[in-house]
């Protein structure tokens, strides 16, 4: 019979580790965890459920705590110091408590003493909370290869669990092969509803269904014990279980990790002006296809898994995919490309490993990958680990970009897309290869409408003009859309607010024609590189998207920036 402890959390994790060792792939089980509620999860199950309960002793080793036999009393699991018979010494004095536990303190000596009890009785091993090795000091991967192919301990039906948050840093590539290793989920949507339910529960509060809901929406990529501290939190915080609290806190766990960041999907398409073609796009292909998924499925017509946005710097390329996000109500999580890479060896592998993990947790969502290339290529050159190890992170994220059954949908930009890897532009990889180029003549007057407050739902605040709405329009469109040519979205967003300082300077109650031709007439760019660049933008486009009627569309609206010389 299951502890109430654990009634209602999935346990098929734990069935799958004893399944693994019944059909002799080996005694020896790594769990891929840092979850302390899981590790809780185990301990319980092995000394409650009937299939576990035949174990002669059940001993956990822990660095801080040492070697301690574990039992259930009255439903809560007691722990207690494991004593071995040590034989006098030459001096006929024996060993004290205290000598005894010293010695078992320390992971070879531990290993040794429970060799010989894996062999000669039916024990259970739980070795916790390892996260490094240094071989030559502990023996754990002789250890353990010793006891995954050791016919007496697997006769005698003995079993070794071990706990730690990735296989790969803490055993080498052949230790790895005799071992079975599993990788623990955080927490199911199921788990997360009963947790939370019964949180409330405890605390006597009453939770709608609907709220019920968001909550277990608003929490997916937790593990348990995460889940139950914002639980808490949030509502000792402020009496009552919020949403809003409960994301809050959620991104600042998640920032902590370094790799992933939760952002807000505060803008929208009525933010960005121009680029209408790709809004049509985006609204034709992705978000029709979620607002009638039963139709979509009839025809099994999937979300694009993978979208590259491509194209100079300041075309509006980040801002895009933050309003995407918000158009089709998803999360929107940044990797953190910068912090991915470690001087430690295997550190990098481990931190993209546990970013990909998260991020599928929480999804369906919106990943964004700012600069993509910095993955680099397979060919690195580097033949030293920190070549290795940059080729393993582009080996994880090539493999996550072609895993069928990823759920995240991610968006990479770059400013250089001939640098990508060919593997990255494979067909099935990124589904949509959308270049931005610079804005022409219509997209400059929208851009330049959205900065100043002009569009109606837009988030930027309305400037006070001196001339009535259709009479700066007409003026923008005369006036500053043809200084502007070539002009980026960044560099006409600057230059809004450099009319601001121009009118703020001169005491103006508003912002007039003077203002706008004087802030013009002082900001330069440089033409002819300007124009090389919006050439090679322009053959880029015809290199790599795929969808000729979407990229004719694409260049007639923003190929205008040369056509309007």
């Amino acid at each position: 019979m299951k502890s109430p402890e654990i009634e209602g959390l999935d346990d098929g994790w734990i069935k799958q580790g004893f399944l693994k060792r019944r059909s002799n792939y080996s005694p020896v089980i790594l769990f891929e965890t840092t979850d302390p509620k899981r590790l809780e999860q185990l301990k319980r199950f092995v000394l409650t459920d009937s299939s576990c309960t035949d174990y002669d002793t059940v001993l956990v080793y822990d660095q801080w705590r040492g070697l301690v036999r574990l039992t259930e009393q009255e439903g809560q699991l007691v722990t207690s110091e494991y004593r071995r018979n040590v034989p006098d010494t030459p001096l006929g004095r024996r060993v004290s408590g205290d000598d005894n536990a010293r010695q078992l303190a320390h992971v070879k000596a531990v290993l040794k003493e429970v060799d010989d009890k894996l062999q000669k009785d039916k024990t259970l091993f739980i070795i916790q909370n390892l996260s490094e090795n240094r071989e030559w000091e502990t023996g754990l991967q002789s250890a353990l290869r010793s006891w995954a192919t050791d016919s007496e301990l697997i006769t005698q039906g003995s079993t070794i669990f071990l706990q730690t948050d990735d296989a790969s840093s803490l055993l080498d590539e052949f230790t790895r092969e005799l071992v079975v290793i599993l990788t623990v989920d955080p927490a199911s949507r199921k788990e997360r509803r009963h947790v939370i339910a019964t949180i409330a529960q405890e605390l006597e509060t009453d939770l709608s269904l609907q709220k019920l809901a968001e909550l277990v929406l608003a929490t997916a990529g937790l593990n348990l014990h995460q889940l139950e501290s914002i639980m808490l939190e949030s509502y000792f915080s402020q009496q009552y279980f919020d949403v809003g609290k409960v994301k809050s806190l959620k991104s600042d766990l998640v920032k902590k990790s370094g790799t992933l960041e939760i952002r807000d999907p505060y803008y929208s398409f009525s933010d960005i002006g121009g680029y209408q073609a790709v809004k049509d796009f985006i609204i034709k292909y992705i978000i029709k296809v979620l607002e009638d998924s039963e139709r979509a499925s009839k025809f099994s017509l999937p979300l694009p898994k993978g979208i590259l946005f491509f194209g100079p710097p300041g075309t509006g390329k980040s801002l895009f995919a933050n309003a995407l996000a918000s158009e089709i109500q998803l999360p929107f999580l940044r990797l953190l490309t910068e912090n991915i890479y470690s001087k430690w060896f295997g550190e990098s592998g481990q931190r993209m490993k546990s970013a990909i993990r998260m991020a599928e947790k929480m999804s369906p969502a919106i990943v964004f990958v700012d600069e993509i290339d910095r993955f680099g290529k397979r060919s690195s050159g580097q033949g030293d680990s920190a070549g290795e190890e940059s080729k393993r992170v582009f080996s994880q994220f090539l493999e996550w970009l072609g895993e069928p059954g990823r759920q995240a949908i991610i968006i990479g930009t770059t400013n250089v897309p001939d640098q990508l890897d060919e593997a990255f532009l494979r067909t099935g990889r990124f589904d949509y290869k959308i270049p931005f180029l610079y804005p022409g003549k219509e997209a400059r007057e929208e851009i330049l409408a959205v900065h100043l407050g002009m569009v109606p739902g837009g988030k930027e605040r309305e400037v006070p003009l001196a001339m009535d709405c259709d009479e700066i329009l007409e003026f923008l469109r005369k006036e500053i859309v043809p200084r502007t040519q070539h002009f980026s979205c960044a560099e006409l967003e600057e230059l809004v607010l450099r009319t601001k300082r121009v009118a703020f300077d001169t005491g103006a109650d508003s912002l007039g024609p003077d203002h706008f031709i004087e802030a013009a007439s002082t900001f330069r760019i440089d033409e002819e590189q300007r124009k090389n660049t919006i050439r090679e933008t322009m053959m880029q486009a015809q290199r790599f998207t795929d969808d000729q009627q979407f990229l004719n569309s694409v260049q007639e609206e923003m190929s205008l920036g040369v056509a309007d010389n």
